[in-house]
């Protein structure tokens, strides 16, 4: 044992700490006591909890960063009938152990962050506080804050300045586990690669965080779902065409829970405005782009990038010359020098009055008004239903305001499109004359999957017996597409490759192609039950496999957990389910009245046998939701 790691040691004697060396000069040291999980919890370490601080062991021993950080596990323990997270006798680790270090786990471990939403006090205790740790677990949000508070006198805020709190949980998006901790030096380690590396570690043992998509208001706002794949498609498109590293679109999301959050435009104790990540596109345009981190950054955490938030906010386009001064990449010098982007805020005819802020990021020099117009005019072919919030139409004059990254000064201003309106674009250069701008940056050639098509009944009905994902790449559109073009000609269910045209009135019998097989769902007809008015459902859990019938007024999400629960001998607050949809997804049950779209799914994709999936959701925490 090396004098360095003894002396280490000898700060937390007389409790024995164990530990694992680096698996690599990246990897972390990870530490853990005899007790860990124990103190101060009444129910003391069941198997689940060991299992869990297990897994948090393996995670941050797979972790990969650079120098100058320190990580930590807080865990909702109950103390004199409050819920509180503490990180007494759970796991931690360091990238060297250092004599800071050891000081600052001794700090931590007397610390707990209140999660009780009955109790805002700390009831006396002032080693019992508020935000931090406690923010994350109560909003299900990574959280991401300066070193301002909870913080020894002694220590160097220069080394290690920013802290990442990420909330953990099962991958069936269960109750939050515990929050992970990551208290860095900021010139050394960056947010994106910080996260980015952590989700593959959680991953790789079973864990996983908790995502902003989960946010998306769908059923708040009319539309909102389709428009996204719209949005999906042509940020491919625009991606493509013009080269761009990559595209990504937020949204306003208006946070009312209580819990304290960083991101914020209003110091509002009952809501706060955030943005979150509505979709977006990355498309390597050199093998020494690595814009993963920066992508997937958004995945996970609310962004507080003052250019999105004033975007949405006051709708002006922005154009930033070099964007590497956000910390959320290890940006080389290359890239650093030559990494611009654009923010516009749009807004679609299917969503009204609903605000889109669009990012486009690329790192290759060019004249940079040519570049603008091209891009906005390849976004405007692929979404002729979208113009800017301020009303004016994409391809029309535009003011844009230059942003200069490294002193946030919006002095500058460019306008584009001059003389330009949206008016038909010009149709390409007469032989022997130059192409103008326009042709330039929209060639004819240019197609988008979301320009309107125009497909009869009787073309779709063509398709009828395929599914629907064959029956769009046969038309050449895309899924959404034609499940609108369906909707909109008020075609009650889409026909599956198995089910035979039949009388509505006459559903007692389905009848079936033997000789056709949709990817293993389809039984020999002797072993299915073929009477419509019973359900067969057939139900995989690990290696294990089942299958029963029941009638179908009784199929509600209760008695079908009950049946599976005494098949397979599991309580039902332990698992949650997923059905097989037309689509191939695997779609979450959570509530009785899902059950009729499972049901209807099965019929639309033609088969007669529910498929379900049983998913671990493991409860070692009966706190607070």
């Amino acid at each position: 044992m090396s004098s360095e790691l003894s002396e280490f040691l000898q700060f937390f004697s007389p409790n024995s700490l164990h530990h694992w060396e680096p698996k690599s000069r990246r990897n972390p040291w990870v530490f853990w006591s005899e007790s860990e999980g124990c103190e101060n919890n009444s129910s003391s370490a069941d198997l689940s909890t060991l299992l869990i601080h297990d897994k948090i062991r393996y995670a941050l021993s797979n972790i990969r960063l650079s120098w100058g950080y320190f990580a930590q596990f807080w865990a909702p323990v109950k103390l004199g009938g409050r819920w509180v997270l503490s990180t007494s006798g759970q796991p931690f680790a360091v990238d060297n152990p250092r004599h800071e270090f050891a000081k600052y786990r001794l700090y931590s471990v007397r610390y707990k962050f209140n999660i009780d939403l009955d109790k805002h006090d700390n009831g006396n205790d002032p080693m019992i506080i508020r935000g931090g740790a406690g923010t994350a677990f109560l909003n299900c949000l990574t959280n991401v804050n300066k070193l301002a508070e909870f913080l020894p006198v002694w220590w160097d805020e220069e080394k290690l300045n920013i802290r990442v709190m990420v909330p953990i949980c099962f991958p069936s998006q269960g109750n939050c586990l515990g929050v992970l901790e990551f208290t860095l030096d900021e010139s050394k380690n960056w947010l994106g690669v910080v996260l980015l590396d952590t989700v593959k570690a959680l991953k790789k043992v079973g864990l996983d965080v908790f995502y902003v998509q989960d946010l998306i208001p769908y059923k708040a706002t009319s539309g909102l779902e389709v428009t996204k794949d719209e949005i999906e498609e042509a940020l491919k498109v625009v991606c493509e065409t013009n080269n761009l590293a990559l595209a990504q679109v937020w949204i306003p999301y208006e946070d009312k829970n209580n819990a304290p959050f960083p991101y914020s435009l209003e110091d509002s104790k009952t809501k706060r405005l955030l943005v979150i990540k509505l979709t977006g596109y990355l498309y390597a345009v050199t093998e020494d782009e690595d814009l993963e981190p920066y992508f997937r950054f958004g995945d996970i955490t609310p962004r507080a990038i003052e250019l999105h938030l004033l975007t949405l906010q006051d709708y002006k386009s922005r154009y930033i010359s070099k964007l590497g001064h956000v910390k959320l990449i290890d940006w080389d010098d290359d890239l650093f020098s030559s990494t611009s982007a654009l923010a516009i805020c749009l807004r679609s005819n299917d969503t009204a009055d609903f605000n889109y802020a669009f990012e486009f990021i690329w790192t290759q020099h060019s004249n940079y008004v040519i570049h603008l117009e091209a891009l906005l005019l390849t976004l405007k072919r692929c979404l002729p239903g979208f113009k800017f919030a301020s009303g004016a139409e994409l391809g029309d004059e535009l003011d844009v305001i230059v942003v200069e990254s490294s002193t946030h000064d919006e002095t500058q201003k460019l306008k584009i499109f001059q003389e330009k309106s949206s008016s038909p674009m010009s149709n390409a250069p007469e032989r022997g004359k130059k192409p103008t701008v326009g042709d330039f940056i929209a060639p004819s050639k240019v197609t988008c999957k979301t320009t309107p098509k125009v497909l009869p009944r009787e073309v779709i009905e063509k398709q009828f017996g395929k599914t629907m994902k064959d029956a769009a790449k046969d038309l050449n559109v895309s899924l959404s597409t034609l499940k609108r073009k369906v909707k909109e000609l008020k075609i009650p269910e889409w026909p599956g490759p198995n089910v035979v045209k039949r009388n509505r009135n006459d559903l007692s019998i389905i009848q079936i192609n033997t000789n056709e097989e949709e990817n293993g769902a389809i039984e020999d007809i002797s072993t299915v039950n073929l009477n419509k008015n019973e359900l067969t459902i057939k139900a995989e859990y690990e290696d294990d496999m089942i299958k029963f019938n029941l009638p179908i007024l009784q199929a509600t999400l209760v008695n079908i957990k009950k049946e599976i629960g005494k098949k397979l001998e599991l309580n039902d607050k332990t698992y949650k389910l997923k059905y097989l949809d037309e689509d191939g997804d695997w779609i979450t049950l959570k509530y009785d009245d899902e059950m009729a779209d499972c049901i209807e799914s099965s019929r639309k994709s033609g088969r007669i046998v529910v498929r379900m999936r049983v998913v671990p959701s493991p409860q070692p925490i009966s706190g607070p939701n």
